[in-house]
């Protein structure tokens, strides 16, 4: 093998041993919620409905336009078909019948034939009813576009609360380990037990579980934001906002929110726009019960012969234009009762819109709520936090110097951590809050 072969082929080996690093995506939460309109899959099924009632649109208007058909056809005749004449015809008695087989063996037909309706009541329906389910289909886009803006927002602060805690576990134990390291160095100058040593030994282990199972806490809330957002699991993501809250603040609804919640949420639209469906329902069905009137009209040709050579055969045109009207009379009350049914159906949309609206107050009242609580809580742990460090602190200098015990120290760490969980919950549940209420404000969007 020749010396630059050999070269090939160790610096193949070496590549190939070498793991391929994935390229990091990094993720602001307002990239998040564009990357979702963009690959949700539920999205893209509400984006293939909004385009099917189009059609459905295009469907119902066709019911107006003439219906133009062209048959053909070829039969062949083992025995030829019969005739039957009087039988003065062939000097047979007056109450006798001649039979004649007639035409060929082969027969070809042709023909074209045109109907355009004239009157026909459910047309104008259909194409209404047609048109309201294209709009309240864009309203139920409008409706998964909304509840997909909210459902990657709450996966992303997932993401970060999971983070956030991770981190401040991690602050805990650098603590606890540097308490540990502390009191070895007084066990050693006489000045600590060792009792106080195990009990902070202890406690940094107690931490160890904690961080590993949040580090799998991380990649799961990771894992269901991808999905959520539409991406491949194999991606990898690294997000940029942050969890903290300065001066939280929200968006304020106007007097009258929940006034403002009805005629923003798509949802209510979408059902006042079911219920004007199952009216024209029910105009359409009743419209099954009056007269149709239609033009219609046929060209034909036909030919005969006892052999297939075509370019002998004579072609005759034979034509006929008219008006054809049919007049239902009895249909079994099958008409009644899919009009009753229509009927039903517009009753129970009306009920449903009655209650959704009732729903859409307690949501508003609830949302409003929980927003402003939330806020409240995060001023007051904000305090709880300052004042815990500072308590913590003079804790940890006063366990030096042999004033405090082991315990007064574990207690002060533990409710400085407990503060700033809290108060990370709180910022945490503020803005979760205010994207569940943007969504009940019909802000999502």
């Amino acid at each position: 093998m020749k010396p630059y072969l050999y070269t090939i082929a160790i610096s193949f080996l070496l590549t190939a041993g070498k793991p391929v690093l994935a390229q990091v995506r990094p993720l602001t939460m307002e990239n998040a919620v564009k990357l979702a309109l963009e690959k949700n899959r539920d999205l893209q099924v509400a984006n293939l409905e909004t385009t099917k009632s189009a059609q459905k649109v295009r469907e119902a208007r066709g019911y107006a336009l003439p219906t133009v058909s062209a048959s053909a056809q070829y039969l062949y005749f083992p025995q030829k078909q019969v005739s039957f004449l009087p039988g003065s015809f062939v000097g047979l008695g007056e109450n006798q019948l001649a039979t004649f087989r007639v035409g060929g063996s082969n027969a070809f037909v042709g023909g074209v034939a045109v109907s355009q309706p004239l009157f026909q009541a459910g047309i104008g329906s259909g194409i209404r009813a047609a048109q309201i389910y294209e709009n309240a289909s864009a309203e139920a886009l409008n409706e998964v576009r909304a509840a997909v803006i909210t459902d990657v927002k709450k996966a992303y602060l997932d993401v970060l609360i999971t983070q956030e805690q991770l981190r401040l576990q991690e602050q805990s134990l650098v603590r606890n380990e540097q308490v540990l390291k502390d009191s070895r160095s007084l066990l050693a100058q006489g000045r600590a037990s060792r009792v106080d040593t195990l009990r902070a030994f202890v406690s940094v282990e107690n931490l160890r579980p904690t961080i590993i199972r949040l580090n799998s806490q991380v990649e799961i809330t990771k894992t269901v934001l991808k999905r959520t957002m539409g991406l491949d699991e194999q991606e990898v993501i690294d997000l940029q906002d942050s969890l903290h809250a300065e001066k939280p603040v929200f968006a304020v609804p106007g007097t009258d929110a929940f006034f403002e919640a009805v005629q923003a949420r798509p949802e209510v639209h979408r059902l006042e726009l079911t219920e004007k469906l199952n009216r024209e329902q029910i105009a359409l069905q009743t419209a099954e019960r009056a007269p149709k009137l239609s033009a219609i009209g046929l060209i034909q040709s036909q030919a005969q012969a006892n052999n297939l050579k075509l370019a002998e055969y004579s072609w005759p045109l034979s034509s006929y234009v008219g008006l054809q009207l049919n007049v239902p009379i009895f249909s079994g009350f099958r008409a009644v009762s899919r009009i009753q049914q229509a009927v039903i159906t517009r009753q129970q949309s009306e009920t449903q819109l009655v209650n959704l609206k009732e729903v859409v107050r307690a949501q508003v009242k609830i949302g409003l709520s929980n927003v402003e609580e939330a806020r409240l809580r995060i001023e007051t742990q904000r305090q709880t936090v300052a004042v815990a460090e500072l308590g913590y602190r003079i804790t940890r200098d006063r366990w030096k110097q042999g004033i405090a015990s082991r315990l007064d120290l574990s207690d002060a760490e533990f409710s400085l951590t407990q503060a700033k969980s809290n108060h990370l919950q709180a910022i945490y549940d503020f803005l979760t809050a205010s994207v569940e209420l943007d969504r009940t404000m019909g802000r999502a969007k």
